[in-house]
């Protein structure tokens, strides 16, 4: 009977193990294979503390979190600035190094490691429970697994989770919404390390050693596929694949009775098995993202998902806003308008060269309250280019951006966003896998939810704010006329109305200062002239309107004042008028269009 306890107790330390790392992997996209070397850290800690202090297994517990969260977030520093493949490298190299240390250091054991750490006179107890058996480690584990699933479904399973899943699908688009993507990277990564360490030191103090062939390769292997198994971004996945792959051990040594190292080879072996058939049959895990475990257990029904499918091909179409009275106006009337209105961003001087490539040359230009400014100009004329330069997704060489006489130059894409600049993209950039009010609830800003402290320490604030910027996103919704499409997936819609979904995403940040990437390419052409009721409705709102557009109906109709683009430089500006009646410039674009 022992020996099936000390199996549940392994079940639930694996599991524990599993929990943490889904919220790196799964949750945030970040591909790492260092648990062993954060469990090591634990491990170690666990050690060294009891046997050659005498330490308390609490306070064993918590300087190994303490030590973890420091490790984790320096390597954080430099993990979250890399590649995927560069990313496994250096967690596979840190683990590699952590443990050749280890071995070298007397301290530590050397190559045996520590021994003896839970026995005579290093008993460990837990709150005065005495961990002599395996029994006695059952209910220990089971409140450390409880405490690490807890910490993982609220940041996962919140506006919290919601950042780490947009930095799973699209970082820039992340960044653009006014998330701090490299500080909450950094964050995750030391949390997720910091747990993997408990979880570390509980297991040597169950096994009663920390050897360099506990934390071997093999236990990071392990957990990865308990992730992948179970479903990535699914902590009841985690929950199920823990206890399956970790009762294979049991099951080949003592149901079927195989050799110890014959067992360990068919371990290994099925685990390979198991995952190439997965990602043949079930390619998301036992339990993809969002599945609850009474789904796993029925036919999952798709009637509800293949209706809405085929609603956004086909027959539902959105009802969109009303055009305002300003659009009718005639050009000179609206650049009039234009001339009188207040500046709200400013720009002087902007250039950007890549090696030889001039792609913006001292541009000066100016963004007015209320009006739409439109940029226009041949293909490779530095307009999109213009954008990336005012809200820092890349830096000028030179020049300055000023927003209401604030100097925001070379600030970062997510900082100018919190400062009222906002910008969709060409390619829309939607998250494929949320659905579109999950999309448009992104951009809200200064949600309680995203915040750690807040998230933990105010659970109603928290719960009170979630439910309010649903709300606030079903308004902009209804504004673009996508409300019907709220609960679906972004990926399952039409490419004119992702454009919809990212026009609403981005005027759910309430941002004063909107660029809009060529908002009417790629739609139906049944659809342009509600994109344009769409947009003169923004600027009727007072908000900063600047548009990168090809069509040049669409221009002719939206613009209050155009500037013209030629090599990264602006050649001439006005009313679409001024500059299609220039011989000059319409044989340089407008002829062609």
């Amino acid at each position: 009977m022992q020996i099936w306890l000390n199996y549940l107790d392994q079940i639930l330390i694996m599991t524990t193990l599993g929990l943490s790392l889904n919220v790196l992997l799964g949750y945030t996209g970040q591909v790492s294979v260092a648990s062993a070397a954060f469990g090591a850290i634990g491990g170690y800690t666990m050690g060294y503390l009891v046997t050659k202090n005498s330490v308390n297994i609490i306070w064993t517990l918590l300087l190994s979190l303490a030590l973890a969260l420091i490790v984790g977030a320096l390597i954080a520093l430099v993990a979250m600035r890399l590649s995927v493949e560069y990313l496994i490298l250096l967690t596979l190299a840190f683990g590699n190094v952590l443990i050749g240390v280890a071995s070298a250091t007397p301290a530590l054991g050397s190559t045996y490691g520590i021994i003896k750490i839970n026995s005579e006179p290093h008993e460990l107890n837990f709150f005065g429970w005495t961990m002599a058996r395996p029994v006695d480690w059952l209910l220990p584990l089971f409140v450390v697994l409880l405490i690490t699933f807890f910490i993982c479904w609220r940041m996962g399973e919140s506006a919290y989770g919601r950042t780490l899943k947009g930095i799973r699908e699209d970082p820039v688009a992340t960044r653009s919404m006014g998330k701090n993507t490299f500080k909450i990277q950094i964050m995750v990564f030391a949390i997720t390390s910091a747990l993997t360490a408990v979880a570390g030191a509980m297991n040597a103090g169950w096994l009663g050693v920390s050897t360099p062939s506990v934390w071997g390769f093999n236990f990071s292997l392990t957990v990865v596929a308990i992730v992948i198994f179970g479903g990535m971004a699914n902590l009841k996945g985690t929950l199920i694949g823990g206890f399956i792959l970790t009762a294979l051990d049991p099951f080949l040594r003592r149901v079927i009775k195989m050799d110890p190292a014959k067992a360990f080879l068919v371990q290994i072996l099925i685990y390979g098995v198991l995952l190439v058939v997965l990602v043949m049959v079930r390619p998301a895990g036992l339990m993809p993202e969002g599945r609850t475990v009474s789904s796993f257990f029925r036919r999952k029904d798709k009637s509800g998902r293949t209706e809405m499918i085929a609603r956004t091909a086909s027959t539902a179409e959105p009802v969109f806003a009303t055009r305002k009275s300003e659009g009718a106006a005639d050009q000179a009337t609206r650049h009039a308008k234009w001339e009188q209105a207040e500046v709200v961003l400013e720009a002087k001087g902007i250039s950007k060269s890549f090696g030889g490539i001039v792609a913006a040359a001292d541009l000066d230009f100016v963004l007015k309250k209320g009006t739409i400014t439109a940029l226009v100009g041949p293909n490779g004329a530095g307009k999109t280019t213009v954008f990336n330069l005012l809200t820092g997704n890349i830096p000028p060489d030179s020049g300055s951006v000023t927003l209401r006489g604030k100097n925001i130059t070379g600030r970062s894409l997510d900082a100018a966003a919190r400062q009222g600049l906002v910008r969709s993209f060409q390619d829309v950039r939607l998250f494929q896998r949320l659905t579109c009010l999950e999309n448009v609830v992104f951009g809200v800003q200064n949600q309680a939810g995203e915040k750690l402290s807040t998230l933990f320490g105010r659970p109603g604030l928290v719960k009170a704010n979630d439910k309010a910027s649903y709300e606030k996103a079903m308004e902009w919704l209804t504004f673009v006329g996508m409300q019907d499409f709220a609960n679906v997936p972004a990926g399952a819609l039409s490419y004119g109305q992702t454009k919809l979904i990212s026009l609403a995403r981005v005027l759910s940040t309430e941002a004063e200062v909107v660029l809009l990437d060529e908002p009417a390419s790629g739609i139906d052409t049944k659809w342009v002239d509600n994109m344009l009721d769409l947009v003169l409705a923004i600027a009727a709102q007072g908000r900063t309107v600047a548009i990168v557009e090809h069509n040049l109906r669409v221009v002719t109709e939206l613009a209050d004042h155009a500037y013209f683009m030629e090599l990264g430089r602006i050649t001439a500006e006005g009313t679409i008028d001024d500059l299609t009646n220039s011989p000059r410039l319409a044989a340089a674009y407008f002829g062609t269009v």
